[in-house]
Order: C-alpha cells, then structure tokens, then sequence
C-alpha cells in the first residue's frame, strides 16, 4: 500500500510541474484547469501527512508533498498576505469602487446554473453600496446561445440619476466624478463569440480631486461551453478558438495598462481561476487587491448553492500610485452568483 500512495504522490507531481509549464500556454489544458484551486494545495498535503503514516515511503513521500505544494504555489489561490495583514477601515478621503458580474442583468434566464433575479432588488443592492464608480458586467440578456446587450439605460438612469453611464457591449460603468476618458482597450476584435460577446475590456479615467483614476471594466470570454456535447468535435474546436482569443485580450489589457502611467484599477469577471494561466502576464505587472484581505483563500463563485464556492473568477489588480485604505469582498445577498468586490483606496500624486 506504502508503495501505491508513493506511486501517486509520483505521478501527481510530475501533473502539477505539467500544469506549471503548460497552463494558459496550450488550449486543451483549460480542460484540467477547471479543477478548483484548493486542489493543488490539498494534494501535497495529503501526501505530507501520508508520509507520517507509511515508515517506509516517509521521506519522500514528504519530499514529495513539499516539492508538489511549492511547485503549485501560483495554482493553489491561497492568499499568503493574509497571514501577516489586518482588514483596514475605510478612510474619508478614499475613492470608493465596487465590481459585480450582475448575473444577466438580474434577469431570469435558460441555461446551467441559473437562479431566479430581481433586477429591481439587484439595483437598489447596489444603490445601497454608495460607490462612487461601479465596474459592472452582464449588462446582457439570454437569447437561446446568444447574449445581446441591454441597450436601454433607463433603469439605471432612475436609480443613479447623478451617474454617468459609459457603456461598451455587456460593460457597464457607472460613475459620479467626472469622466475624462473612456476607450475599449482592443477594438478590433470582431470575433462573433457569445458569453459574452465583444469587447471584453472598457477603460474609463475619472478625475479624483487632482488626480486621473484609470478604471478597467473586464469581463473576459468563458472558455468552455458546457451546454456542448464533450465527445463533438465542435465543443473542442470552441475551446481553441476562446483560448486564442481570450490570450489576445489578456495581451492588448497587458500592454495597455504597462503604457498607462495614471494609478488604476483593473476589475472583473475574468472567467479565469488561479489556476489558469491566462492572466499570470497581467498578474506580474499589478497588485492583487484580494492580497490586503485576510482571507485565506478568496474564492467568489458560485454564491447561491449548486456548486461550492470554490473558484475565484472575479479579480481587482491595482497599478501605479494608490494605497489601499480597504478591500473587501462583500456578499450579493440574492443577486449575483458571484461575490461582490469592494475597494477604498487613496489616489496619490506624482
């Protein structure tokens, strides 16, 4: 038996140095990458704490579990800052942003996974969060295998009568200071895909006393579509074809936010776990705001049952000159099955 579960723990980190190397780099390999992130921590553990078990296999079982848990590291969605950062209140002076994947615009839909909504609820959730800039997605309704936009503002326009709308496909951003800006990051895209459709990014810079804020909305294409027959060859070439476009918008957001020399925020839905590689190129050019929260593993779907909440889709990254007075994550109460995300921060100057 000591030699099946050294066997194992083998072949489990020869996967995960596998998944290292091959994660966000080669499509087929969203298929493993679906897997929840607290998988590659709870693996090399167990083979750790086996190796208490099994004398005869228990240094490298150990060794094992040690080189398999450090290899996983970018995988596994732990957040290590939180052992050593408390939670901060909210100061005065702090611009307040807040991000929700408002689930088809709280509209009951067809599809897997699906809740009942109240859009009216959903808005007066959000009303009652007092943002000063809201990075909304799914500004969109469910049409069979479609995802049309919602084009009539006038919702929003009663709830928020002091916003100004900036609206761009499914994007929806709403903000009472002053708009300076507003772009999509890659507008040439012209892939015809749903779930959602194009664009999947919308800057949009806001004046913060002295200051531009530069504000991301993302919501980033799913990779895989579920509803699909796995053995047709159609659902695999759906895969390829998400994984080439979903590498092009993470390198035009990338690169746009590298040249942009204002403080900013990157927020959204990005259909992406910790462990998919996709977004690790924007990763190492920002800071994680889920790094200034003490929770140990920030994982922000499903909210509402059907499956554990045990991925983080939904990222916040912050570039340039802010400092974080608090972030939070905060629950929908009913009206996404996503977390929301909730972000004081200070505007600094040059």
């Amino acid at each position: 038996m000591s030699y099946v579960v050294l066997t194992l723990a083998i072949l489990w980190l020869l996967f995960a140095i596998a998944h290292e190397l091959l994660t966000g780099q080669v499509w087929f390999w969203v298929i493993p990458g679906m897997a929840p992130p607290i998988l590659f921590a709870a693996f090399p553990i167990l083979f750790f704490v086996a190796g208490l078990a099994f004398a005869r296999v228990r240094v490298p079982l150990m060794a094992i579990g040690v080189a398999a848990f450090l290899v996983s590291i970018p995988s596994t969605g732990i957040n290590f800052n939180a052992f050593s950062r408390e939670a901060r209140a909210a100061t005065p002076s702090s611009v307040h942003v807040v991000q929700l994947n408002t689930d088809y615009w709280g509209q009951l839909r067809d599809g897997t996974l699906t809740d009942p909504r109240d859009k009216d609820a959903m808005l007066a959730y959000l009303r009652a969060l007092d943002a000063d800039v809201y990075m909304l997605q799914e500004h969109m309704q469910r049409v069979g295998d479609l995802a049309p936009p919602v084009t009539d503002l006038s919702d929003v326009q009663e709830v928020f009568p002091e916003y100004e709308a900036v609206m761009a496909g499914t994007l929806l951003t709403l903000t009472r200071l002053p708009v300076v800006d507003s772009s999509v990051v890659n507008p040439h895209e012209t892939a015809e895909l749903q779930l959602p459709p194009p664009p999947y990014a919308l800057q949009v810079d806001v004046q913060v006393g002295d200051e531009v804020l530069s504000t991301y909305n993302v919501h980033m294409p799913i990779q895989i579509i579920i509803e699909r027959d796995p053995f047709s060859a159609n659902f695999y070439d759906e895969i390829r074809r998400r994984h080439t476009i979903r590498a092009e918008e993470f390198r035009k957001l990338t690169a746009d936010v590298v040249d942009n020399p204002n403080a900013l925020v990157i927020a959204g839905d990005f259909n992406t776990s910790p462990v998919m590689g996709d977004n690790r190129g924007l990763l190492a050019v920002t800071t994680d705001a889920a790094s200034f929260t003490p929770m140990i593993y920030p994982a922000t779907w499903r909210v509402g049952g059907q499956l554990p909440k045990l991925w983080r889709n939904d990222w916040f990254l912050l570039r340039n000159d802010l400092r974080v007075d608090q972030f939070v994550y905060l629950d929908p109460e009913g009206n996404s099955d996503h977390l929301a995300s909730s972000l004081h921060a200070t505007v600094l100057g040059h």
